[in-house]
């Protein structure tokens, strides 16, 4: 395995012939992972694969006594939906080895629509951009912009993205393959749970059958931001100690 390269270690078949895969991995505001593992909690999904690599920063996920990778993939063969999820936080030069990675994964399993969400960071002074949550969605091809339409999102039409997202929007432009992005407002350098709701709800315009109890969903929102929390600071302190003895 090439230095970075990312393996993918499948732990059993799904037949997501013409599905949707959705990126998880965590962007500002952590509004796709968040939307991400509502889907998980909310739907009958089997967790069929972990990603790994020798660049991915040394972290043990520990929930309910088990240990877990920090990126994984679930599945739900009935919806025809994969769902990326990732606690990490990672390097921008990793960027481009995970957007990749997702859409070689989409391409062997044959489903015809990638989406993921980024977040435009806001301070929290403004009260009404956190009440109207307004989302917005680019397309990588005239089908994707069409997906758009159908779900009634609006367009966004001038700006700017970065990270995975950006990598998967730009790749699907130049492989003619049908990515979307979806962008709301985040309250920077804090994890926005409304924001993560109202791309959760997006994504079920978008992926029908891809529903998230939204309710619960702001209501565990300190509890969750409490456990996002701990995770980061865990990882920051590894990657502090392999600095000091590495």
């Amino acid at each position: 395995m090439a230095e970075h390269d990312i393996e993918i270690r499948k732990i059993k078949d799904v037949n997501l012939k013409g599905g949707v895969v959705i990126d998880g991995f965590p962007s500002i505001g952590l509004a796709n992972a968040i939307a991400s593992e509502c889907l998980i909690h909310s739907l009958k999904t089997e967790f069929v694969a972990v990603l790994d690599s020798p660049l991915f920063p040394p972290l043990s996920v520990i929930r309910n006594g088990t240990p877990n990778f920090p990126a994984r993939i679930y599945a739900n063969e009935q919806l025809k939906l994969g769902i990326f999820v990732s606690e990490l936080n990672l390097a921008p030069t990793l960027h481009r080895p995970v957007a990749d990675t997702m859409l070689r994964w989409a391409f062997d399993n044959g489903c015809d629509l990638v989406i993921s969400a980024a977040g435009i960071p806001y301070d929290g002074s403004d009260p009404t951009a956190q009440a109207e949550q307004q989302v917005y969605a680019v397309g990588s091809t005239k089908n994707a912009l069409k997906r758009i339409a159908e779900a009634g999102i609006a367009r966004l039409d001038n700006g700017s993205i970065a990270g995975i997202p950006a990598i998967l929007l730009n790749e699907g432009a130049w492989r003619n393959f049908d990515v979307i992005v979806l962008l709301v407002r985040v309250i920077k350098d804090a994890p926005d749970f409304r924001a993560g709701a109202a791309v959760a709800e997006s994504l079920g315009k978008l992926a029908p059958g891809a529903s998230c109890d939204v309710g619960s969903l702001l209501k565990e929102a300190e509890v969750m931001e409490t456990t996002l929390k701990k995770i980061r600071s865990d990882q920051a302190e590894s990657l502090r100690q392999q600095e000091m003895y590495g």
